[in-house]
């Protein structure tokens, strides 16, 4: 009678602990569901079903997703990334100031941007102006989690929905490479990141080790500029190719008010030593 009543007594208490485990996990949930809009969560759902069958694991997928950081950002997609007017006084690209800074980042760094442009081809001005115009040198590389603002592009539906998707896939393929927190890595609402402004996928396809330590950190500066380079290489760039030139650096942003600020700025820190005139670029 005695096992009897211990075996019990046990299944009792086992269940008591199964209701609280239950329980607690009900109240976590609700409390990081709290911050996702009920109309998006079989969505969201729906979302991780896929990206398991692109090859992520279920672990990892349900670690991330039931993180209190993960939450959706609305309003970004009233946001748009093009028709910025970088040639106008208060982006301040052209200023005194903004071209002496661009030519002090070119003398403090001569050797690395002479090796790059060495090994790349790519004018070392052009480098810097793009560094400049993405993240003014650094100093504004983001605040966005790229992981929500990628969830929240996928998630809530608009033309670039699919495009978000993958790139959400190939973020959690960085995180995992480079032993990080997907939710830890900031950048900008549309999804970039780093000195350079790589969305993943542009990280996984032209990325490269500029310090030679094994690792390939955008938000390392000689990384970020032989990434760079290595992009318009891959896109087209050869010395005195002006078209080609152009049409490299409208892939990095399809956007002709970039392409023009870029040469610009370059024409202003080198002194001239770039084309002088931006023609429209074909599409």
């Amino acid at each position: 009678m005695k096992a009897r009543g211990h075996g019990v007594y046990s299944v009792s208490r086992l269940f008591r602990v199964l209701l609280l485990v239950a329980g607690f996990a009900l109240l976590l949930f609700s409390s990081i569901s709290a911050e996702i809009d009920p109309q998006y969560r079989e969505q969201i759902a729906a979302l991780t079903d896929r990206l398991k069958a692109s090859g992520l694991s279920r672990e990892e997928l349900d670690r991330v997703f039931s993180d209190y950081r993960v939450e959706l950002y609305p309003q970004i997609l009233e946001r748009k990334a093009k028709g910025l007017q970088y040639m106008s006084r208060k982006f301040g690209l052209l200023t005194r100031k903004s071209i002496g800074r661009g030519r002090r980042v070119l003398e403090d760094n001569r050797v690395l941007f002479s090796e790059i442009e060495q090994i790349y081809g790519v004018d070392k001005e052009i480098v810097i102006a793009i560094l400049r115009i993405e993240t003014n040198f650094s100093s504004c590389v983001g605040s966005y989690p790229i992981f929500n603002s990628l969830l929240t592009l996928a998630v809530i539906e608009n033309r670039r929905s699919a495009w978000a998707e993958s790139e959400l896939i190939e973020l959690f393929r960085i995180a995992q490479k480079l032993n990080k927190d997907p939710l830890s890595i900031r950048g900008s609402w549309a999804g970039a990141f780093g000195i350079a402004q790589f969305v993943p996928s542009s990280y996984v396809r032209f990325a490269v080790d500029g310090n030679g330590d094994g690792m390939v950190d955008l938000f390392d500066f000689s990384d970020a500029t032989a990434s760079i380079a290595n992009y318009l290489k891959a896109h087209g760039w050869e010395k005195h190719q002006p078209e080609k030139n152009r049409q490299a650096v409208y892939a990095y942003n399809h956007c002709d008010n970039y392409v023009a600020a870029v040469f610009a700025y370059a024409r202003a820190i080198g002194k001239g030593a770039l084309p002088n005139k931006h023609k429209g670029i074909s599409r």
